[in-house]
């Protein structure tokens, strides 16, 4: 059976990066990269929701392991409407997780980047790189997937709606209580992502 690890929180992107893999016969590994940001508990809250909801209708989706990863960038002072950027986001959720999946013989890391965002880890290329450096250092291939790349947001949501629980997804910056401010910017990329693909957004915003 195919392995691959899914780096997941509990936002659009990466709920819907576990059903693409659970729904096409993969062993799924949920992996939580904590990095000390302030909006974790509560989106542990809201995976350990989605994760029992996927594993009731699929046994192929093994239990979430958190991966701890300290000392990790915190999200710029220039963030900005284009996106919250997270310095070197993706190579720390990368080499967080390869050894992890090395020792279970996992060689496919899987992220649910979109490429959409002028990031400078955030393409096809920088992940081809980090994927040389991985495979180089573990003496092993290892695969970075990204079957999301190129895609919006709003294309995403109208792919899986009505196969993606979105109403147990959470991404908010800054939470109240476990549930959406409804105003810094993951709630609105979020927002005007379930409006430009024209269905309902069954999120509850404070």
């Amino acid at each position: 059976m195919r392995k691959v690890a899914v780096l997941t929180s509990s936002g659009v992107e990466s709920a819907s990066l576990l059903y693409h893999y659970i729904s096409k016969d993969y062993l799924v590994y949920p992996l939580y990269v904590r990095s000390g940001m302030v909006w974790e508990e509560v989106e542990l809250w809201w995976l350990g929701r989605l994760w029992s909801f996927y594993r009731k209708a699929f046994r192929r989706i093994l239990p979430v392991r958190v991966v701890p990863f300290r000392g990790g960038p915190g999200p710029s002072n220039t963030s900005n409407e284009e996106g919250l950027e997270i310095p070197l986001r993706n190579l720390t959720l990368s080499v967080a997780s390869a050894l992890l999946t090395h020792r279970k013989g996992v060689s496919t890391i899987a992220i649910g980047s979109l490429g959409i965002y002028p990031f400078p880890d955030n393409s096809r290329d920088y992940l081809g790189r980090v994927e040389e450096l991985l495979s180089e250092g573990l003496k092993r291939e290892i695969k970075i997937e990204t079957p999301f790349m190129g895609m919006e947001k709003w294309e995403v949501v109208k792919e899986f709606y009505g196969k993606v629980p979105y109403r147990l997804t959470f991404s908010c910056a800054s939470p109240v209580g476990r549930h959406h401010c409804g105003r810094c910017a993951k709630c609105r990329e979020r927002q005007e992502g379930f409006s430009k693909a024209g269905v309902p957004d069954p999120t509850y915003y404070l």
